[in-house]
């Protein structure tokens, strides 16, 4: 049996752009998403997006995970 390996991501778990902003179109857009992927290495989402040529794919969870951390830390500044 296999130790689970956190920096591995599930195949399902990676949605490109248009298909993440699809899933919450209430409270996410493409132009949004684009918008904090721009800067995604300053910002801290570099991990939640993996390349696959000249695809980006960014992992659904990771992303969770990364708007998390930053509503926390915008209630703490509050």
């Amino acid at each position: 049996m296999e130790a689970h390996n956190p920096a591995s991501l599930p195949l399902d778990d990676l949605h490109t752009v248009e298909e993440l902003a699809s899933k919450y179109p209430r409270i996410l857009s493409t132009y949004t998403l684009r918008w904090q992927l721009r800067d995604r290495e300053k910002n801290g989402l570099a991990p939640a997006c993996v390349r696959v040529g000249k695809k980006l794919l960014i992992s659904k969870t990771r992303y969770e995970q990364w708007l998390a951390v930053r509503a926390g830390n915008a209630a703490r500044a509050a």
